[in-house]
């Protein structure tokens, strides 16, 4: 139990938080302070207490100031003392309700996040599961850990590890005695079956094409024309002879013929009708002419088959059967000069061509003479014949050597190049996994693997125990949730409340169901037009649904007995019902626990609370606003705080907000009443207890900028000079009978309602 709160130094609001009167905190404690005054700081205060962890309160250093944060309370097992940096000693018994509370264990904002849904889950499954779920956490966080290293310790191993081989396969590979001698034995097939691979990508030998003379080449040598008359024939022969043009003479008068007309083309004189002319005609005719074609297309032809380019065609064929020899005398027996083109070969057929376009010259001067090949043409015909034959020969040579290559190429296609070379890389990697400093690279390896392992096993023995622990836990919470639900007049329950495991770590989820529709949770990421907790629930709702995980957790807690529970402003946007409820759950919680401490802004509520506590069992306390002294923490009096205002109040005026009911003036005298209580539990220093709504205003004016209620004073001013005009001055009894016009008063109503924190949502 929290006995006094001796003194809050340089913290949020609170310089120096000890005032005269400094009370002793009661079994039932109530303290009431306007938002921003210091209640969310005292709940930070608490919560450090209860974890022993300094940053709640040194997130809240009093800004502006060079003194350390330090706080000392009295609990009823001694002081606690918290120097700056730390507290002398820790009360883990303390529970609260709170934005923190909220904000971690339900929704952020509209939001539901993965945080909040495994911040839940501890909060669901009570002490027995937060404990199983630590250890659980501890032990993923502890594999996590441990991956890391073995990921640092498989790094190390990896350079050694051949492409195509995992890192597990690797460290397992067994050890042999006689690892060297395998891998020599198995290199060696290796090279062979390589070198065979070589085989079977290597050309077979190619054979000569051997350049011949065309068939008719000697019937065209002794070709004549056989058509010519016999009289234009000795015409023509008399003729020539008488000129002496027997050599070429027929050529040229052949040419000369194309410009003859009927003139001579040598003299011009007439030449129609002469004998010999005719003759020339006959002779020289399309006969003549298809003759020396033939003959200039059969040179033409044994210049391109037989001459230098086909030449050096088959050198070309010799150079690469050459090579080909060279590659397979390694792994065939064949005999190489069998197979080569000799140098006799290729000039045997370049004199023989250079024989055949010599005779065929001669043709071509005198086509009308029958050519006979001369010694020099038999000669190199003679030697043609026998380098064709040897030629020959070294074809039929290349036919046998192929057969030969062709049956080691399947012998080649026998063997299994990639298994041969896979054996050996593993051979190799057995060599490598035992050699010394790779050796002990893998035991570090297969050392942290074994420690994860184990990890994972009782993590897994853990887990077990926590699923059957949250099985017998999940419904029943699921239960008491929309039992409270049902009693705070929520128009939704829950369902569907599970746990799973993301990211390895123990988490809940569940669904809200509205109109008997069930509607997902949602995260941030949500759209906007499907529905989820965040366009579906009202401040209030997720208000109500906050309080009832809470007051459910609470309820399961087998040591709540011994625990402090602190409610902030608990009631916050409800309506008058929830309201009511509200009270009821915290006094049913304050009878079994050791000590409740409720804070609010709302003294109608506090009293409310108070009403239902022992008188001997409850002390109330106001966190008052002493400008530049700070906040101070000071007895208060609610019964005289809350003089003039029914607790119903503001309850009649959020009815006429919401539905119109009430009576117009009634509502106009309640909204001067309710801003005349919270101006004075507000500002306890600033107004007296017989200050109208009127003199707060003129206070507020007179007081300027420094007066503590300074940024109200528009708003009270306004309220004022509305409700005003209907009481004649402060007197509620001279209320005029004046028309009163609906839509302004709700306004006002809605402003009233504003000022004191009680719109509800």
């Amino acid at each position: 139990m929290l006995k006094k709160i001796i003194g809050i130094k340089n913290v949020g609001r609170f310089h120096n938080s000890a005032a005269p009167g400094n009370p002793q905190l009661a079994k039932h404690t109530f303290i009431a302070g306007a938002n921003g005054y210091g209640k969310t700081t005292l709940c930070a205060v608490l919560r450090s207490l209860q974890t022993g962890e300094p940053t709640h309160i040194l997130g809240r250093k009093t800004l502006g100031t060079a003194e350390a944060p330090t706080i000392e309370l009295l609990l009823d097992g001694g002081q606690a003392r918290f120097d700056g940096a730390a507290w002398s000693a820790t009360k883990p018994e303390i529970a609260i309700f709170d934005g923190v509370f909220v904000a971690e264990n339900v929704h952020s904002g509209e939001v539901v996040d993965i945080e909040h849904k495994r911040n839940l889950y501890r909060v669901i499954v009570g002490d027995a599961g937060v404990k199983l779920a630590a250890q659980d956490a501890d032990l993923a966080a502890e594999s996590r850990a441990k991956t890391g290293e073995i990921s640092t310790a498989g790094k190390a191993v990896q350079p050694h590890v051949p492409a195509g081989m995992k890192l597990d396969a690797f460290i397992t590979l067994p050890e042999t005695a006689d690892i060297a001698a395998q891998i020599d034995a198995q290199a060696r097939s290796v090279d062979a079956l390589r070198q065979a691979g070589a085989l079977r990508a290597r050309p077979a030998l190619s054979e000569f094409a051997i350049p011949t003379l065309p068939a008719d080449f000697t019937d065209l040598l002794a070709r004549t024309i056989d058509d010519i008359a016999q009289d234009a024939e000795q015409r023509l022969s008399a003729h020539l002879a008488a000129h002496g043009m027997t050599a070429s003479g027929g050529n040229w008068i052949a040419d000369g013929l194309g410009h003859a007309d009927d003139t001579c083309p040598f003299c011009g004189q007439d030449i129609r009708g002469l004998p010999l002319i005719a003759a020339f005609r006959a002779v020289f005719s399309e006969r003549y002419e298809a003759l020396a074609g033939e003959i200039a297309t059969m040179k033409a032809g044994v210049a391109r088959d037989m001459g230098d380019a086909a030449l050096a065609r088959l050198g070309t064929v010799a150079e690469q059967n050459k090579g080909g020899i060279e590659f397979w005398q390694k792994y065939c027996a064949i005999e190489a000069p069998a197979l080569a083109l000799s140098a006799e070969a290729v000039g045997a057929i370049r004199a023989l061509a250079a024989a055949a376009i010599g005779l065929l010259d001669r043709k071509a001067a005198v086509p009308l003479d029958r050519i006979t090949p001369d010694e020099d043409f038999t000669a190199a015909r003679a030697a043609y014949d026998r380098a064709a034959a040897a030629i020959e020969a070294a074809n039929t040579a290349i036919r046998a050597a192929n057969v030969v290559i062709a049956d080691k190429k399947a012998a080649a296609d026998a063997g299994d190049l990639k298994a041969a070379e896979a054996e050996l890389a593993r051979l190799t990697a057995i060599q490598t996994r035992h050699r010394a400093d790779v050796s002990d690279l893998c035991a570090a390896y297969t050392k942290l693997s074994g420690e994860k392992d184990a990890i994972e096993a009782r993590k897994e023995a853990v887990r077990k125990q926590l699923d059957a622990h949250t099985k017998t836990v999940v419904k029943p919470y699921e239960r008491r949730i929309n039992d409270y639900l049902a009693a705070f007049n929520a128009g939704f329950t829950i369902t569907e409340t599970k746990h799973a495991y993301p990211g390895g770590v123990a988490t809940s989820s569940y669904q809200l169901v509205i109109n008997d529709t069930a509607v997902d949770l949602g995260d941030s990421k949500t759209p906007g037009d499907r529905p989820s907790f965040k366009n579906t629930l009202s401040a209030g709702d997720r208000t109500t649904l906050a309080l009832a995980f809470f007051l459910a957790h609470l309820e399961r807690d087998p040591a709540a007995a011994a625990k402090l529970v602190i409610f902030d402003d608990p009631f916050n946007s409800q309506d008058a019902f929830r309201r009511r409820q509200t009270v009821h759950e915290i006094m049913k919680v304050a009878g079994k626990c050791a000590q409740v401490i409720v804070l609010s802004h709302d003294t109608t509520f506090l009293k409310q609370v108070w009403d239902k506590a022992p008188a001997a069992e409850r002390v109330a306390l106001t966190i008052a606003d002493h400008r530049a002294q700070g906040s101070k923490i000071m007895p208060v009096d609610l019964e005289h705080a809350c003089r003039g205002r029914t607790a119903t109040d503001i309850d009649d005026l959020q009815t006429y907000l919401t539905s119109g009911a009430g009576g117009l003036l009634d509502i106009i005298r309640k909204m001067r009443v309710v801003l005349e209580t919270y101006c004075r539990t507000t500002y306890p220093g600033s107004f007296l207890a017989d200050d109208w709504l009127g003199d707060m205003v003129r206070k507020i004016r007179e007081g300027g900028e420094v007066h503590p209620a300074q940024a109200l004073y528009d708003e009270l001013d306004q309220i004022n000079g509305y409700t005003s005009q209907y009481h004649h001055g402060e007197n509620m009894a001279d209320a005029t009978p004046d028309q009163i016009d609906p839509s302004e008063l709700t306004g006002f109503t809605r402003r009233t309602l504003r000022i004191v924190n009680a719109l509800q949502a």
